[in-house]
C-alpha cells in the first residue's frame, strides 16, 4: 500500500517540563504520514521515550496539542491509549499469557469481543506475523525475535491507528533482528501505519519512509532518508561512513 500525503499523526508546538526552569522537550512540532514507517531516532537522552509516552497518552504535554487522523486529541488521553499501540523495549513485560494463544487474546478478551471476532483477528495476525505454528507454545520458549513479534501481536488484534515501537532491536542477534524488521515492512505493506523510536538507524534507515531526529528536546532534523541522511553524525547518531543508503539494508533484495 502507498503512503498517504496526509498525517496520521500531527504534533504541534509541544513542551514538557517537571519544573518551568528545566523544560525536556522544547516546542516539538512533527507528522506521521497514513502508511509510513517514520523512524524516530536521537542520542540517549534526547527525550525520545517521553515523546513516545505523551503520543501514547500514559503522560500529558505541558503546552501543544496533538491531532489524530485531524482530530483534536490533546486532552483525551483515554483516546490515544485506545487508538494508538506501544510495543515497549522489553517485550516480555506484555507478554502474559500463558501460551502464544492466550497472550494474544488477552486484550481481545478484556474488550469483551465476541468469540467469532477473536478468532477472526487471532487468526488473520498470527498468520501475518508468522506465528500460527507456535500458538499452543509457551511464551518462555520463544526466541528474542519470536517473543517481540508476540508482543506485537498482541497490540495489532486491538486494531490500533498507529503502532509505536519503542527499541525494537534491543537486545536481538542478527537472526533475530532480520525477522523483527521483515515483519515491519510486511506491516507497512498492509497498510499499517509504524512510528519506529530506535537509535540503531545503521538496521532502519535504508527503510524509512520519513525520520526525525530529536537531540536535547529539540526535532532538529525532519524529511527523508536521502535529505538527513548527511547531517546524522553531526547529532551524535553512528551510521557507517562510505557506503550508500540502501546498502545500510539488513534485508536481502
Amino acid at each position: 500500500m502507498s503512503i498517504n500525503d496526509a498525517p496520521l499523526l500531527e504534533v504541534k508546538d509541544l513542551s514538557f517540563w517537571f519544573e518551568k526552569e528545566h523544560t525536556i522537550l522544547h516546542d516539538i512540532s512533527l507528522s506521521v504520514p497514513k502508511g509510513s514507517l517514520t523512524l524516530l531516532s536521537g542520542p540517549n537522552g534526547s527525550g525520545k521515550s517521553l515523546l513516545m509516552r505523551i503520543i501514547k497518552g500514559l503522560s500529558q504535554c505541558k503546552t501543544g496539542t496533538l491531532l489524530l487522523d485531524g482530530i483534536d486529541v490533546t486532552k483525551e488521553q483515554k483516546k490515544r491509549m485506545r487508538s494508538i499501540g506501544l510495543v515497549f523495549q522489553d517485550a516480555e513485560t506484555q507478554v502474559v499469557g500463558q501460551t502464544v494463544e492466550k497472550d494474544i487474546r488477552f486484550g481481545m478478551e478484556n474488550l469483551g469481543l465476541d468469540a467469532a471476532e477473536q478468532q477472526k483477528r487471532l487468526d488473520e495476525v498470527a498468520a501475518l506475523l508468522d506465528l500460527s505454528r507456535y500458538l499452543d507454545r509457551r511464551p518462555k520458549t520463544l526466541s528474542g525475535g519470536e517473543k517481540r513479534r508476540l508482543a506485537i501481536a498482541g497490540v495489532l488484534v486491538m486494531q490500533p491507528n498507529l503502532l509505536i515501537l519503542d527499541e525494537p532491536f534491543a537486545n536481538l542477534d542478527w537472526r533475530s533482528t532480520v525477522s523483527v524488521l521483515t515483519t515491519l515492512m510486511r506491516l507497512k505493506e498492509e497498510g499499517h501505519t509504524i512510528l519506529l523510536v530506535s537509535h540503531e538507524v545503521e538496521k532502519t534507515l535504508a527503510h524509512a519512509d520519513h525520520v526525525l531526529i530529536l537531540d536535547e528536546g529539540t526535532i532538529v532534523l525532519s524529511g527523508g532518508k536521502e535529505e538527513v541522511y548527511p547531517h546524522l553524525q553531526r547529532h551524535g547518531i553512528y551510521v557507517p561512513t562510505g557506503i550508500g543508503i540502501e546498502e545500510l539494508s539488513w534485508l536481502k533484495p
